[in-house]
């Protein structure tokens, strides 16, 4: 089992906390991206791990780009690099307890 499984209790206090914290108030929430572009990634060859980095889109909103990681822990900026996420408010899931 992967350490980077989490239980929903800590996933739930850890998004609950950022959501609730003055310095972060009216900012994204969260970010989607379609199976097919992260399937698209994964399967590259050489791709051990998946980077998340925090950036800001052409509308100055909080929003993240994914880029594969090699066995080295280096970023693969010459293969797929995900963005243009659907971003929470508006695409926002309604009965999560992540919410």
């Amino acid at each position: 089992m992967s350490n980077n499984i989490i239980p929903l209790s800590q996933a739930s206090t850890e998004t609950h906390a950022f959501q609730n914290s003055l310095q972060f108030q009216g900012l994204t929430k969260s970010c989607a991206i379609d199976k097919d572009a992260y399937n698209q990634l994964l399967s590259q060859p050489g791709v051990a791990e998946i980077r998340t980095y925090f950036s800001l889109n052409n509308n100055n909103t909080l929003s993240i780009v994914v880029v594969g990681v090699d066995n080295n822990g280096n970023d693969m900026t010459n293969g797929i690099i995900l963005g243009e996420s659907k971003h929470c408010p508006y695409y926002c899931p309604p009965n999560s307890p992540l919410m």
